[in-house]
């Protein structure tokens, strides 16, 4: 759910493919979590992410 511009997601309808209401819940989930992820290693100080 990266984009090539570090930090930042994207998911849904902004990606492409199906237009499916389950389809855009799944990714933004799966989005939220990176982010979490991305922001938990920032917090702890690791830059090269």
């Amino acid at each position: 759910m990266e984009t090539n511009l570090k930090g930042i997601y994207a998911c849904g309808d902004c990606t492409g493919g199906l237009l499916q209401v389950s389809k855009a819940v799944y990714e933004g989930t799966k989005a939220g979590m990176q982010v979490i992820q991305y922001i938990r290693k920032i917090k702890n100080g690791y830059n090269k992410i």
